[in-house]
This record gives structure tokens, C-alpha cells and sequence, in this order.
């Protein structure tokens, strides 16, 4: 048994041995092909190539680029900028500045036409006037004198003929009045003399006949005279007693309707003065009024100048043409303050705002200048809006501020100088990779959907 194992093993020890010279002689004659078919130039070629790969790799493996969120935006002011408004609106009639044009605090920006507010404070002007007038009309025809006009007869002499000749009707009218009102109490003074007058004769005529009656009484007693004598003397001094009484109450009539009539005399002229003073507060008080909106209209009239309130440039010039209607409170421009730090605010893309956060640089690419001479403008990252912001377009993005390190691009502080308004491109740091990492990544993303897909 052992024996036979013997010569198995030695039977495949042989086989493997013709098997392993026939490998080496196949393996040398492949070499022997090759060499054959490659030039001997070509070696150092590939060694070359070779050689560059490993380095590439390398350098790629080690060079490490800044991964960047692309974010475009423009200069705005970093502090307030004023706002110019216009309180009354109206039609714009002239424009005296241009988008971007540096002003300076009082300077008209542009004008608004006037003439509807200038006709209207000098009807109110007028007005005025013709209050004034009447106020002093009333006040002379209180005092029983002369109004004097003399203030406004050049400038306004029909308003003066008008209230002179209301004054003169209101006059005339009085005077008439209380006139008739004093004739009858003269009247009622005469009657009462000649009532006294009266009077005193019936009281003689009285005093007479009484005494005449004594006599008669005495004369009849001694059957001197008739019995009907002595009655018509009686009778004549009753006549005479009942005169006295009716001149007496005839007197106090007379007496009771004078009284009467001064009263009416002068509650009359009391009347026509309270009417008066009654009007001339109502005209005082409308002059009130009319002086307050005179000044209200003088500030109109003022404020057809829009004028620069600071010294700045201008921004955002939103009326453009000659006879364009701006509603009250329209904001018409805003002016940036000459002292104001800038900014520049970014528009970040919904996608790279998980990477992106305060304090990360940022470069900034400004439109206005070339880039290849001048750079970047530097800066970083101040803060970014909490909630996206919908375009008109309707496309949404979060808006960031970028602090920057320099008002100006270059070198140079005097040149290529920062303004409000321009646009650029800036690119916020969020990280970097190296070149390889950048290169094999897209075929990693790719490798990894196909060895997840179904």
C-alpha cells in the first residue's frame, strides 16, 4: 500500500514540473512578444507619463480649493438712507437731478407746478382782504365813525368800494331808524308841555270857580241870586275839577309812552351795536381760519421746491418725466448720506443656505470694473435674512449682508471707488476640498446612485 502511494506522489511531483517549465517557457516568450512590439523610444515616454500621473495625483490629493456659494447683489448703504416724499402730490414740472447725482442739502431736486395752489392762496388772499374790510366796517359803524380803508385802497379798491357802500346803506339805515324813534319822543315831550300847560289853566280855571261858587253860595243864601245860578256855578266848577283830572291822566299816558319809546330809542341803537359785535366776532373768527389756511397754503407753495434735505447722492430716482402726477406721500428718490458706511446685500440660493452662515468671507466681483486688473472687493459675512424673500419673477432666495473691508477696489483708495447701486457677484467661502476630492466626486455621486438603484 505504502508503495503505491510512493509512486502517485512521485507521478505528480513530475507533472507539476513539466507544468511549471511549460508556464516559464510561455511567460518568457509573451516578454519576448512585447519587447518585440514596443520600440524601444517608447519607454521613456511611459516612464514620463507615468511619472506624471503619480505627481498629478499627488498635487491633486493636496491642493486644496475654497468651495464658494455663488450670491449676487449690489452696494447698497450699510446705515439709514432719507427718503424723499412729497406731502401734497401733484404734476411734476421740472427735474433738475439724475440717478447716482451728488447733491447738496437745500438744492431743488425737481418742481411740482404751482399754479393751481398759487390761484388758490391768492383767492384766499383776497378773502382775507375782504374780511379785514368788513371787520373794520363793523368796527367803525359800533363807534359811530369813519372805517379807514386807506390799507387796501390801492391793491383792492373794489373790495373797498363794496364795504364803503355797505357802510354808508348801514349807516343811512340806522340814522333813519332811530331818527323816526327820536321824533316821537319829542313829539311825546311837546305833547306832555302843552299838556302841563293845559293843566295849569284848568287848575286855575278850577281855583276860579271854586271861588266863584263860595261867592254865588254866599249871595244865594242872602236871596241875592236864584238857586239856579248857584247850580251853573257848580256845575261849572265839577266841569272844571274833571278838566284837571283828564289833563292829569292824559299826562301820565303821554308820560308812560315817552318812557316807552326812549326805551325802544335805546334798546334799538343797543340792538344795531350787538349785531354788529355779534358779526364782527363771527369775521374775526374767519379771519381766524383763512389766516390758518393761508399758511397751509404758503407751505404748498414752499413745497413746490422738493428740495435735498442732506447732502448725498441720489437713489433710486423714481419720476422720470416732465408732467408725471405723483400721488401725496409718493417717495419720489432717496439720497444716501456722503458719510454713510457701504454694504453689499447678496441674494443666497435657497440650495447653499445650510451652508452658509455669519462671520464667512467672501469675495466680491464688482460689474463696474475689470476684474483681471483690479481683483476682488473683500469682505465677510455679517448676517443673513431668517426667511427667503419670493422675487417678482417668483423665484426665492435669502438675502445676505456682507460687511466689506475696503470702500473701494484695487489698490488704490482713490480709484475705482464703491457706490451705491452697483452690481456684483459675490462668492461666500463655506469650505474647501481638495482638487482630487473635487474631481472624484462626480464619479463617486455617480457610483453611488448605480449601487442603489434596482
Amino acid at each position: 500500500m505504502n508503495k503505491g502511494t510512493d509512486i502517485a506522489k512521485k507521478q505528480a511531483a513530475s507533472d507539476k514540473a513539466q507544468r511549471s517549465g511549460r508556464e516559464r517557457r510561455l511567460l518568457s516568450e509573451t516578454v519576448r512578444i512585447e519587447e518585440e512590439l514596443v520600440p524601444e523610444f517608447f519607454r521613456p515616454v511611459l516612464y514620463v507619463i507615468s511619472a506624471v500621473v503619480v505627481v498629478f495625483l499627488l498635487w491633486a490629493g493636496t491642493t486644496h480649493l475654497s468651495e464658494v456659494a455663488i450670491a449676487p447683489g449690489r452696494i447698497i448703504p450699510a446705515g439709514k438712507i432719507k427718503t424723499v416724499q412729497h406731502l401734497d402730490g401733484g404734476v411734476v414740472d421740472s427735474i433738475n437731478v439724475e440717478e447716482r447725482q451728488r447733491v447738496k442739502a437745500g438744492e431743488v431736486l425737481l418742481q411740482i407746478d404751482g399754479s393751481q395752489a398759487e390761484a388758490d392762496m391768492l383767492q384766499m388772499r383776497a378773502r382775507l382782504v375782504a374780511l379785514r374790510l368788513k371787520a373794520e366796517r363793523l368796527q367803525a359803524f359800533m363807534n359811530q365813525t369813519e372805517p379807514d380803508f386807506s390799507a387796501y385802497a390801492e391793491s383792492y379798491p373794489g373790495l373797498v368800494a363794496d364795504q364803503r357802500a355797505i357802510f354808508l346803506n348801514q349807516t343811512a339805515t340806522r340814522d333813519s331808524t332811530l331818527e323816526i324813534l327820536k321824533r316821537q319822543v319829542e313829539q311825546r315831550e311837546r305833547r306832555i308841555d302843552q299838556l302841563k300847560d293845559a293843566l295849569a289853566t284848568a287848575k286855575e280855571h278850577q281855583k276860579l270857580t271854586g271861588e266863584l261858587v263860595a261867592m254865588r253860595e254866599d249871595l244865594g243864601n242872602r236871596k241875592l241870586v236864584d238857586r239856579t245860578t248857584v247850580l251853573e256855578t257848580r256845575r261849572a266848577q265839577v266841569t272844571a275839577i274833571g278838566e284837571v283830572a283828564r289833563l292829569t291822566e292824559e299826562i301820565d299816558l303821554v308820560l308812560q309812552e315817552l318812557a316807552e319809546t326812549e326805551t325802544r330809542l335805546l334798546d334799538t341803537a343797543n340792538q344795531l351795536k350787538r349785531d354788529a359785535a355779534s358779526e364782527l366776532g363771527n369775521v374775526r373768527a374767519e379771519i381766524a381760519e383763512v389766516q390758518e389756511t393761508l399758511q397751509r397754503l404758503d407751505a404748498r407753495v414752499e413745497r413746490l421746491d422738493v428740495v435735498a434735505p442732506i447732502h448725498g447722492n441720489v437713489l433710486e430716482l423714481k419720476v422720470q418725466t416732465i408732467g408725471q402726477v405723483i400721488q401725496p406721500g409718493e417717495i419720489l428718490m432717496q439720497i444716501v448720506p456722503d458719510d454713510v458706511p457701504l454694504e453689499a446685500e447678496v441674494r443666497i440660493q435657497p440650495r447653499d443656505i445650510g451652508y452658509v452662515k455669519p462671520g464667512l468671507d467672501v469675495n466680491l466681483r464688482v460689474s463696474a470694473y475689470d476684474f483681471s486688473r483690479y481683483g476682488f472687493a473683500h469682505g465677510a459675512l455679517k448676517r443673513v435674512s431668517a426667511s427667503s424673500v419670493v422675487a417678482e419673477d417668483g423665484q426665492s432666495y435669502f438675502l445676505g449682508w456682507v460687511t466689506l473691508d475696503k470702500p473701494y477696489v484695487g489698490e488704490d483708495p482713490e480709484k475705482n471707488p464703491l457706490r451705491v447701486g452697483m452690481a456684483v457677484d459675490g462668492e461666500i467661502i463655506t469650505g474647501k476640498k481638495t482638487l482630487l476630492g473635487y474631481l472624484a466626486k462626480p464619479v463617486v455621486n455617480g457610483m453611488s446612485r448605480a449601487f442603489r438603484e434596482r
